[in-house]
């Protein structure tokens, strides 16, 4: 669906891990270990979608906005950008 090779890679990984851990159950006829599971299938797969729709909103719109930077407000900033996007919302 979206032609970054990236992006394509990386769900043929999750893809080939999840058919890995399912090979894995059926040959051993094992409960499935859930935690890994979700660390190595389910946690990728959501930010892979993320990263699918960023990717289709700037293809979309050329107006949309796309956050730059992900990480978080290290909390000794945190109340200076809260007060900081009040007063911007207000037109100050």
């Amino acid at each position: 669906m979206v032609e970054d090779p990236e992006l394509r890679a990386e769900a043929a990984r999750i893809r080939d891990r999840a058919r890995s851990i399912r090979a894995e159950l059926k040959r051993h006829s094992q409960a499935p270990n859930w935690d890994l599971v979700r660390m190595q299938v389910a946690e990728p797969l959501v930010e892979l979608t993320d990263r699918v729709a960023e990717e289709l909103l700037r293809r979309n719109s050329r107006q949309a906005v796309v956050p730059l930077d992900r990480d978080p407000v290290p909390p000794k900033y945190s109340e200076k950008t809260r007060k900081y996007y009040e007063q911007l919302g207000t037109g100050k």
